[in-house]
């Protein structure tokens, strides 16, 4: 595994983010941006080692907290060939536990999902490789550990102490700690001169500061730090084990907020409607912008309706002073919103054309709020509000999606094969109960749901929104 792979763990979501967004990169040798290791006769048996958590927030959730049902819709929604084995871990300090799914096929991820107060995310995780990698974790402490079993022989380096040249082997282990909505990875480990000599190990905190190299293997290095006597391995099940016991446990996850039938629309009201020419870099374009606020009390409505004026004060401002020097451009052309409602349910949506050389396409922000409670509500909540079943949005969307990804879309020289791949990491990466794909039911009681539509060239993905049809 490489070290720039696991920048995927720590940078995303991190997504979350919690869990982590992950970003893409390739593989390089994982210790190429390291210092040159340390010959084991440099190497000091004394050195100090400390290692510290990450000052990070811990989030906690109750055990009342309905886990069971958004992970039974998540699981039903995957493909079980692909990952074979499932896990609930109980990483954070909570009575929440996280589900990770393993998987030995090469082009694709594992998962790691959790649970935080809004909701279900999941994150692609490129933490196990096939009879690589070991990962064990203590117990509610938030650490685990990556450590590969095998070891990467080095031909040919030269031992300062001989100059000759000698063969040199490598292990490598990752120290990483979970927060509750976020991971990072602290410590990056190599252990060197495996069999060539008296074994150190290099340790870095993946700050600025030097690496450290103890005399002393991978073990006795963290034993304080991180109880390996203690350490877990997931206890693994089939998907469809897991599925059977969250079904006899999931909760009656919302079924309707209910109790206003009024008129939705009254509940937001026009904040900003502005519009002119401006010019950006020496080109005139025309900004409109019709920014909308909540109407209704509660911290997270204020903090929504904080979101939505930072979103776009940007433009605004360069439309209420156009003669004012102004710097960089706005994000968006065009801004305008519609607000839909169902049995207790507010959804705002909000429509963005982007800015740029050659204008973007619509930008999204939904906003699916609980009318009586006045907070947000995810996906599962909307669904059965509307008394939807999510796996028929699933169907829908793998079928509905479809003629997207048919050779009529692409040139010639793309391949039926690449084109299948793309549809299908398309169709793997939405799940109705992950609030990553946002949705909203429009006046017609359609729904529109936002996805990543994989594509061949640029980023891997776009975001894109389609409406399903029964």
């Amino acid at each position: 595994m490489s070290h720039q792979t696991l920048q995927k763990i720590i940078s995303t979501v991190c997504i979350i983010a919690l869990l982590l967004t992950l970003g893409a990169c390739g593989r390089t040798d994982p210790s190429a941006d390291k210092a040159d290791p340390a010959t084991s006769d440099t190497a000091s048996p004394d050195t100090a080692v400390s290692f510290t958590d990450p000052d990070v927030p811990t989030v906690t959730l109750s055990a009342d907290t309905d886990w069971q049902s958004l992970y039974y819709e998540h699981l039903r929604a995957l493909d079980s060939e692909i990952y074979p084995r499932c896990a609930l871990l109980y990483l954070n300090n909570d009575e929440v536990p996280e589900l990770f799914l393993d998987t030995d096929q090469a082009d694709h991820y594992d998962l790691l999902a959790y649970v935080t107060e809004d909701g279900l995310f999941v994150t692609s995780q490129e933490i196990m490789e096939k009879d690589a990698t070991d990962f064990t974790y203590l117990e509610k402490t938030g650490r685990f550990l990556l450590h590969n079993k095998g070891s990467q022989t080095i031909n040919n380096v030269a031992d300062k102490s001989t100059g000759k040249a000698t063969t040199q082997k490598t292990r490598n282990a990752w120290l990483c700690y979970y927060t509750g909505e976020s991971l990072d990875i602290s410590y990056y480990l190599t252990e060197d001169r495996l069999g060539g000599g008296d074994p150190y190990t290099k340790i870095s905190d993946q700050s600025d500061a030097p690496a450290v190299s103890v005399n002393n293997d991978l073990s006795a290095t963290i034993k304080d730090y991180y109880d390996t006597d203690q350490a877990k391995s997931p206890d693994y099940v089939t998907i469809g084990a897991l599925i059977d016991n969250l079904k006899s446990q999931r909760k009656t996850p919302d079924v309707k907020t209910g109790g206003y039938n009024g008129d939705v629309t009254s509940l937001v009201s026009t904040y900003k409607d502005v519009g002119g020419k401006v010019t950006v870099y020496g080109k005139e374009k025309t900004l409109y912008y019709r920014i909308p606020q909540i109407d209704l009390e509660g911290e997270r409505i204020e903090a929504i309706n904080c979101e939505i004026i930072d979103l776009f004060d940007k433009g605004v401002d360069l439309v209420e002073n156009a003669d004012s020097k102004q710097n960089g451009s706005p994000e968006f052309l065009t801004v305008d919103y519609s607000v839909y409602g169902y049995n207790g349910v507010l959804s705002l949506v909000i429509s963005a054309i982007g800015f740029g050389g050659t204008d973007s396409p619509d930008q999204h922000f939904i906003f699916n709020i609980d009318i009586n409670a006045g907070k947000e509500i995810g996906n599962l909540c909307l669904l059965n509000s509307y008394e939807v079943d999510p796996q028929l949005i699933k169907n829908a969307f793998a079928e509905q999606v479809k003629p997207f990804f048919t050779k009529e879309q692409y040139s010639s020289e793309v391949s039926e094969d690449i084109i299948e791949d793309l549809y299908e990491s398309t169709v793997e990466d939405f799940s109705p109960v992950d609030d990553f794909n946002r949705m909203y039911f429009d006046e017609y009681g359609n729904p529109t749901v936002l996805y990543r539509h994989h594509q061949l060239a640029g980023a891997s993905y776009v975001e894109k929104a389609l409406t399903l049809y029964p």
